[in-house]
């Protein structure tokens, strides 16, 4: 048998890469077996009582058994096409020092075809990938009609947690907001973060405050009226739970879990590094980095002085690259698996509450998988991205894949979507295709990705470029991200070339 090859009928001197057009949801969903199902379990593991003297429950790895039917049998059966997910457990008595180990049955996951798809109750259905805000930065501005000046905002959105929102008065004031709670001074915030001194708040700004006629940190120092971390902290406290008695052991607790608990608070790896880029800092992108830092605040308040100053650009939210894709691995686990690990961590929890420390008791009569099937089952049948496959001709099949919608869980709806989302921007060049999308409410909303893209481990889609070196087009293709392409000249693939590579 000859292998298949491809035929140019114009010019042959594009060294195309080859097309893989189910891989944008293979790729994913095998991240999500290997990588993301251990993050998920380390993130609830250990798990203690509720008084954290008796039970310590923790989950080590995991595996994978074999899946009892085939595609097809699923599918004449009305069966789920899926694969039993099994976790070493071991419980230790912290009393007797007594420590049992267990393979326990953590339920059974959806097992991907071949084709990209989920065979469910006999049905075949595919997830629709998610074009959604990154977690970042974001900056804007908008005229003051009082005074005819720009003021501007910022924006730390985080991908779970709380919203920060910094804004410049028009008396030079620098206020902010956390989940669009009552106003509050930044130095306020500051000094809750342990930077007391004033003059230490005004040289840590000194290099980007230098407007004589408006200085921002001399004006939001003048008007606030907490001078120490306690009274910085019970301000924050009154503002955000306004009525409840301040303490400051409930107001420390309440601004650490707010920015700097992990289960709490998570910048994600894309919001470090979308921070990192725009602020130009150099926080290492771990783990433990992925919750709002000092120097993250720091960044944000002198950028935003900076742009009050004519230094720095505001941000384009249509724009690809504050954009990026959820696929169908990160919204299984976002979305389901996580979700019912937190609800089956609450049920272990609550039966090692009945358990006396003289009694004896095995991880698999503490874990139940019924939460985790339920939430994964629920996503398959009920969220609206999982839908199913369109089968009219293998064309659609691979069209249904390839599908990319603003909707869903995290998402916007088509009545609050404005006009600029469902526009074509510039950067959609090479990445998402202009021309299809539905007539009707959807138009804009639901899009299909260009046929060479790629997306890359942040979720931002990347489209492939030849590089030019003095009027010759080089043969190796280079993908870029929507951010890095702003610094490039770009023209069209279809350049008139010789047999060299020459442009004409």
């Amino acid at each position: 048998m000859t292998q298949k090859k491809r035929l140019y009928w114009g010019n042959e001197n594009i060294n195309l890469p080859p097309l893989d057009l189910t891989l944008v949801q293979r790729e994913s969903y095998e991240q999500f077996l290997t990588l993301d199902l251990q993050k998920y379990l380390r993130e609830i593991s250990p798990i203690e009582d509720f008084t954290g003297k008796t039970w310590e429950l923790s989950f080590g790895s995991y595996y994978f058994e074999e899946p009892k039917l085939t595609p097809d049998e699923a599918t004449v059966k009305g069966l789920t096409y899926d694969v039993p997910l099994r976790v070493k457990v071991k419980l230790i008595n912290k009393i007797t020092g007594d420590e049992t180990q267990q393979d326990v049955f953590l339920g059974d996951l959806p097992k991907m075809t071949t084709r990209g798809t989920f065979i469910v109750s006999g049905i075949e259905r595919a997830v629709v990938n998610q074009l959604v805000r990154a977690p970042g930065a974001f900056f804007a501005g908008s005229v003051d009609p009082s005074t005819g000046r720009i003021l501007y905002t910022a924006e730390l959105r985080p991908m779970r947690g709380s919203w920060l929102e910094l804004t410049v008065g028009k008396n030079d004031v620098l206020t902010a907001k956390i989940d669009r709670h009552r106003k509050f001074y930044v130095t306020t915030l500051l000094r809750a973060l342990g930077i007391e001194d004033e003059e230490e708040i005004k040289a840590l700004f000194k290099d980007v405050d230098t407007n004589v006629d408006h200085q921002y940190i001399f004006a939001t120092l003048a008007k606030d009226n907490n001078h120490t971390q306690a009274e910085a902290l019970l301000d924050l406290y009154d503002k955000i739970r306004p009525g409840e008695p301040a303490v400051l052991e409930n107001a420390k607790n309440l601004f650490f879990q707010s920015f700097f608990d992990p289960r709490r608070y998570d910048l994600d790896k894309v919001g470090r590094y979308k921070l990192n880029k725009k602020l130009g800092l150099a926080i290492e992108n771990k783990p433990e980095n992925q919750v709002l830092q000092k120097a993250d605040l720091i960044a944000i308040i002198k950028y935003l002085i900076g742009l009050q100053n004519g230094v720095g650009e505001v941000d384009d939210i249509d724009h690809l690259a504050n954009r990026r894709v959820r696929r169908v691995g990160e919204l299984l686990g976002a979305t389901a698996f996580r979700i019912g690990l937190l609800r089956l961590e609450r049920s272990i929890k609550e039966k090692m509450s009945l358990v006396k420390p003289e009694e004896s008791v095995t991880p698999v009569q503490l874990i139940n998988a019924r939460p985790v099937i339920a939430t994964i089952s629920e996503f398959f049948r009920r969220n609206r991205l999982s839908t199913i496959l369109d089968q009219t001709n293998p064309l659609a099949e691979i069209d249904n894949l390839r599908r990319l919608s603003v909707m869903g869980t995290g998402g916007v709806t088509r009545e609050r979507a404005s006009f600029s989302m469902r526009d074509i921007n510039a950067s959609q060049y090479g990445r998402i295709c202009p021309v299809r999308s539905p007539e009707g409410p959807n138009i804009g909303l639901v899009t299909y990705l260009s046929l060479y893209t790629r997306i890359n481990k942040y979720g931002f889609l990347e489209s492939p470029y030849r590089q030019v070196m003095k009027k010759h087009v080089a043969k190796e293709i280079t993908y870029l991200p929507p951010d890095d392409e702003q610094n490039y000249y770009i023209t069209h693939a279809g350049i008139e070339m010789d047999k060299n590579g020459n442009i004409v």
